[in-house]
């Protein structure tokens, strides 16, 4: 497909974006602007005057006309309606062909990343996305080794839809003991772990701007489009975000630390096949230790990884550094007061 015929599909994709501004209608200079920036191209406004009369006879749809300022803007008239709707391939479907190439060829090794990657390739041509388009989703490796799959969940589809499409969302969500929250939120990115779902993202009018919320899908009660908040895109790139972190939380201005571990010999197998994180490496200076085995990690301190280690019980120690040590020693003393008649 060649080079024309791709940024056209993504000048058209990006006019339908502006189109569905229900709560902000843009005139043709503000498309203009818009869309040349975000194409780092310089499209004049009659050129987007002919891509407006032809999404209107292509696809058979009329256009909301409000004057704001003495200049006409435009929106769709139907609000339930976006040129991907109509798409043989959308968005969604090519997150999902991506997802399925990971799968099959990083997890379940049966040789068919070659094939897939081209088939990928194509329809991310076909969308008018380049190769440089920002992860969506992620999930762990452990649970497709363990289960064979994950386990779905409702508002997973429409979640990765609104994130690849940059809709606001209303949700309702329930924390156990802290009642029921309302809250307008911009979706970003979407996280498995510990055979649980999580969408990261930000809130609307939230008083630390661009602040990440880790919200389970499971507590989520009702959730639907809002189509008059502009959605906010936090600009931060996923494919390395959880690099340092154990489960999702990533501790507001804190850094990595290097964690070291003394584990049971007879345990550490286990373990071994199971890394309590990718960056876990042997400490050569005990290697002739015949009763533990000690490795070291650098690592978030957060509540998911306190809540690793403790789950191996007495067969895992933390050695390093001491401010982990003594958290977890005040951990296991409260739980200690909770048997103690």
């Amino acid at each position: 497909m060649g080079k024309n015929i791709m940024t056209y599909q993504k000048r058209l994709n990006l006019i339908d974006e502006c189109l569905r501004r229900f709560d902000h209608p843009m005139n043709i200079k503000e498309i203009q602007k818009y869309c040349n920036q975000r194409l780092n191209r310089k499209f004049t406004d009659r050129t987007y005057r002919y891509d407006l009369e032809k999404i209107e006879m292509e696809n058979d749809i009329s256009y909301r006309v409000t004057v704001i300022n003495g200049f006409q803007c435009f929106t769709y008239a139907d609000e339930s309606f976006s040129i991907n709707n109509n798409a043989v391939v959308n968005q969604v479907d090519l997150c999902n062909f991506r997802k399925i190439k990971e799968a099959l060829g990083d997890f379940l090794g049966l040789g068919l990343e070659s094939s897939l990657t081209t088939m990928t390739d194509e329809i991310n041509k076909f969308l008018g996305y380049d190769e440089q388009q920002r992860p969506v989703i992620s999930f762990e490796k452990v649970v497709l080794e363990s289960h064979g799959k994950i386990k779905p969940h409702d508002l997973l589809e429409p979640l990765l839809k609104a994130i690849i499409q940059h809709q606001t969302m209303d949700i309702k969500y329930e924390v156990p003991g802290r009642g029921k929250r309302e809250w307008t939120v911009f979706p970003q990115f979407l996280k498995q772990y510990n055979q649980r779902w999580y969408i990261i993202a930000t809130r609307h009018r939230d008083e630390v701007e661009g602040k990440l919320y880790n919200l389970a899908l499971d507590r989520i009660r009702k959730m639907e489009a809002n189509q008059h908040i502009p959605y906010k895109e936090c600009g931060i790139d996923f494919s390395d975000y959880f690099e340092d972190i154990v489960g999702v939380t990533k501790p507001d201005g804190a850094e990595p630390i290097e964690v070291k571990l003394r584990i049971d010999r007879g345990e550490y197998p286990y373990i071994e096949s199971k890394p309590i994180h990718t960056s876990q490496k042997i400490d050569s200076e005990h290697k002739e230790d015949k009763d533990y085995v000690y490795v070291s990690l650098t690592v978030y301190d957060n509540f998911e990884l306190r809540s690793k280690i403790l789950s191996y019980g007495s067969k895992v120690t933390v050695m390093e550094p001491k401010s982990l040590r003594d958290k977890l020693v005040h951990d296991l003393k409260k739980s200690l007061e909770n048997y103690q008649d």
